[in-house]
């Protein structure tokens, strides 16, 4: 398993990656918070999903773009950044395409619901973690996961709360009790998330 470094994003790759050059791999891409912007293609890599993959071990890619400074991924142009590092992925490396997943934390939760929005057929889960929708659009009817911490001060737990309600029986939605803004911690660690990911397909 290692991490690359490519022009728009990063990607992770399982260790077992090029022993099947058949095999098309399930593909996460992941939406970092706001604390993670810049240029220099790395700092994602710091905060989320990627710290615990060492752990975890999913048998999928990992697809890791990174905003610019001063600019929010519920942006068109951000939301195309991010599409644009998953088909560069894709020209790449052998991805499947029913099963594409995306998750993100907070400001990449609220990335997560906008990208989920704006590309519905690409989607076979989506995992938004402290994240908002303002107003909310139609989602693809596809499997979700919220989590949130009761205690978020930067983040009012409403707002995905009120996305879980909307959302109905297509959503589990995980409030984690006595817990800060960081629920990315907790749920990509203690929870079955990442695996759970990986084993959704596109209907």
């Amino acid at each position: 398993m290692s991490f690359l470094r490519k022009p728009l994003y990063q990607v992770w790759l399982p260790r077992d990656f090029y022993d099947d050059a058949s095999r098309r791999w399930p593909v996460i891409l992941f939406l970092h918070g706001a604390g993670e912007r810049g240029g220099d293609n790395l700092v994602q890599l710091t905060v989320g999903l990627a710290p615990h993959l060492p752990q975890l071990k999913p048998p999928a890619v990992v697809v890791f773009p990174q905003c610019p400074a001063g600019q929010l991924w519920t942006a068109q142009p951000q939301l195309d950044r991010a599409i644009a590092a998953l088909d560069d992925a894709r020209s790449e490396f052998k991805l499947d395409d029913d099963r594409t997943s995306l998750t993100g934390i907070s400001m990449g939760g609220a990335g997560a619901w906008a990208l989920a929005a704006a590309h519905p057929d690409r989607w076979s889960a989506v995992a938004p973690i402290c994240g908002w929708m303002e107003p909310i659009q139609p989602l693809p009817d596809v499997p979700y996961r919220i989590f949130h911490g009761d205690m978020d001060p930067v983040i009012d737990v409403e707002q995905s709360r009120r996305m879980a309600k909307h959302l109905g029986k297509r959503a589990e939605y995980t409030e984690l009790e006595g817990v800060n803004h960081n629920s990315w911690d907790p749920a990509y660690r203690d929870t079955d998330l990442v695996a759970w990911l990986v084993a959704q397909r596109r209907r």
